[in-house]
């Protein structure tokens, strides 16, 4: 059985490196589309200005899995079906992988046994959505069943319809067989370590993103400094007054959700990041200070 991972990157550099080295040795090929949607063109963007394009073609690749398109795209839709080109016609399966989620490598071992056993059409993976640093984590709402779907059986000519939420177009007459991301985590424990909001640059980034297309109705207004700049910054005996405010730490509008309070992580992170953390932690606090030192400037230029 042939597995592929797909990647969509722009400005991703964050766990970059390690959640190549966490996918690499289970998969058969990584076929990455990298550069900016419509958004970040309109802001002057052409590709990647961090240490992506870096990373991406200085990573060992021995076996000669790693292929990758540059581009602009329109849309998200449009970068995920960019890579599909890059896909041998042997493979089986697809796992839909963002830059910042990695997996434990005996969760991959147990996953290929699943799909070889089991054979489903889609699959739902949980999320453990790291917050302001490496030691919470989001609970609640960013738990739900299947807010997360990942892996998709693939054929030749196969594409993406949507990637919100992400969906494949399967065959007509394809007999339809999904694992929800509870199902998958009662039968093999399976969770992705998803690092989507630890650093300062990267949450910001993202929430602009978002209001920039239209998403800032249900967003609570502002989030970065309103809430996850003060809760970074609060003790860690004034956290839950930052979370109280509005249910939780999640970017939607608490009408929209349910709670999603931060939980204190107790598990172990995957050998890649573990194996970086020292650099990591450094590189969070290097962009804390670099926001404070902004926002110091600019509270004395007014």
């Amino acid at each position: 059985m042939k597995i592929a991972a797909g990647m969509i990157v722009f400005n991703g550099d964050y766990v970059l490196k390690e959640c190549l080295e966490s996918i690499y040795p289970y998969v058969s090929q990584i076929v990455v589309a990298e550069g900016p949607a419509q958004y970040w063109q309109q802001e002057g963007y052409q590709t990647s200005t961090d240490r992506t394009n870096d990373i991406l073609h200085s990573f060992p690749d021995p076996d000669n899995k790693l292929k990758i398109y540059h581009g602009q795209y329109s849309e998200k839709d449009e970068q995920c079906n960019a890579y599909t080109s890059l896909l041998n016609s042997d493979v089986d399966y697809l796992i839909n992988l963002d830059s910042d989620e990695l997996y434990h490598h005996k969760d991959m071992e147990n996953l290929i046994k699943l799909l070889e056993d089991e054979k489903p059409t889609s699959v739902g993976v949980r999320s453990c959505s790291f917050y302001g640093g490496f030691d919470r984590y989001i609970g609640g709402f960013e738990q739900l069943k299947d807010n997360f779907l990942r892996i998709f059986k693939w054929y030749p000519g196969a594409k993406w319809h949507t990637h919100r939420p992400p969906t494949v177009k399967q065959r007509t007459g394809t007999h339809m067989k999904h694992i929800d991301s509870d199902q998958l985590y009662d039968q093999i424990g399976l969770e992705m370590m998803h690092y989507s909001y630890v650093f300062p640059k990267q949450v910001y980034n993202k929430i602009n993103y978002y209001y920039g297309i239209g998403g800032i109705a249900n967003r609570i207004p502002n989030y970065f400094f309103n809430v996850y700049w003060k809760w970074i910054n609060a003790s860690d005996s004034n956290k839950p007054l930052v979370e109280d405010r509005y249910n939780g730490v999640h970017e939607y509008l608490p009408g929209g959700r349910m709670e999603s309070f931060t939980e204190q992580f107790k598990k172990e992170h995957p050998l890649s990041i573990a194996q970086s953390l020292p650099a990591l932690k450094a590189e969070f606090d290097k962009q804390v200070e670099h926001v404070r030192i902004k926002m110091t400037d600019l509270c004395m230029n007014i």
